[in-house]
């Protein structure tokens, strides 16, 4: 091995000694500071948004300085250094341990609300993901209102909470809407129903409501989609969907005395068709000029021969002519023939 060679070995091994010596001497250093020092420099850090370093000071105050004063304010930046660092799952458990330690610290309260929004913030935003942690941060939300009602954390604590059931309302509102795009209305309603009854305060409560009448409507159960349909209307009167849904309600009743007519329930598919006349006399479109028909029909089939002529003369004498009109003229020579028989048949009771 040469001179140069040996010389270079040498400076290489020197400097690498001198690094290690300055960096244990350096921590060595840091950990034989004071509490106060170790803290001043830890909200330095914290500060200047040097949350590593932060927390390496902070916890030098927590483990070696238990017994300082200041140890509850230690432990308490030592949980929002790791929350500012987005490590949420170490910072909540950082914020319990100073519940659960310092109970009656200044910072007790603070650490309370802190827990909550780590379990918020520490859920994925998509709604397909694991939601079980929003579901505590709810909980922990909804105790601390009820905890400290005073507390000037309680604003903060109430659109944090709302925000949380948003997201948890918008996780089954979606499902439903995912067992929709499949016709499995069944198991749609289910996911909206959860909405309805436990979310609402969201935003997503109306569409909930709305799907599941238009649930019921695509399952048949008419009656029940327009009960629905009506709650809607009447709950949310301002909302977007309202035209859409008086749309759906009218489709419902409409439906609702069609099916009865094809059971051969007469009486009731006439109580429905009028029903739909009087709540849906506008616009004049097919479906009410064929309420109108089917009422007058129905009335034929039960034999209430005057009524029905009144109705198919109404129909024809208020609707321009269209594929119900010959019919419904059809109805009225039938009618009369059958009321001047019973008129000539008619023999009077002379007793």
């Amino acid at each position: 091995m040469t001179n140069y060679s040996k010389l270079t070995v040498v400076s290489l091994f020197f400097i690498c000694s001198c690094a290690l010596l300055l960096s244990c001497g350096g921590k060595k250093s840091l950990s034989y500071e004071s509490a106060r020092e170790l803290f001043n420099k830890g909200i330095d850090f914290y500060e200047r948004e040097k949350y590593v370093n932060a927390i390496e000071a902070f916890q030098l105050i927590v483990y070696n300085h238990p017994g300082e004063s200041i140890v509850d304010t230690a432990q308490y930046y030592l949980a929002l250094s790791y929350f500012g660092n987005g490590e949420y799952q170490l910072a909540r458990v950082e914020f319990n341990r100073l519940i659960i330690n310092y109970p009656s610290s200044a910072y007790a309260v603070n650490a309370q609300f802190m827990q909550a929004v780590c379990f918020y913030e520490g859920t994925p935003t998509h709604f397909g993901l694991d939601q079980s942690d929003l579901g505590e941060a709810i909980k922990q939300f909804e105790d601390f209102i009820i905890d400290h009602p005073e507390s000037e954390l309680v604003n903060d604590a109430k659109k944090y909470l709302l925000s949380a059931r948003t997201r948890m309302a918008r996780k089954y509102y979606e499902s439903g809407i995912v067992y929709v795009r499949i016709n499995a209305f069944t198991a749609a309603k289910k996911y909206f129903q959860i909405v309805v009854d436990d979310y609402t305060d969201t935003e997503y409560a109306p569409w909930a409501t709305y799907y599941i009448a238009e649930s019921e409507l695509n399952l048949g159960n008419y009656d029940e989609a327009a009960r629905q349909l009506d709650n809607f209307i009447l709950v949310f009167p301002e909302h977007e969907w309202v035209d859409k849904a008086i749309e759906k309600n009218a489709e419902a009743v409409f439906k609702s005395g069609e099916k009865a007519f094809e059971e051969g329930e007469y009486s009731l598919a006439r109580e429905k068709f009028d029903s739909y006349i009087k709540k849906f006399p506008e616009p004049d479109n097919f479906q009410l000029r064929k309420a109108y028909f089917l009422s007058a029909e129905a009335s034929f089939m039960e034999k209430e021969y005057q009524l029905a002529l009144e109705k198919f003369q109404s129909y024809v004498d208020d609707f321009e002519k269209n594929r119900y009109t010959r019919k419904a003229e059809n109805y009225i020579e039938e009618i009369e023939e059958i009321l001047t028989r019973s008129t000539v048949n008619y023999v009077p009771d002379e007793s």
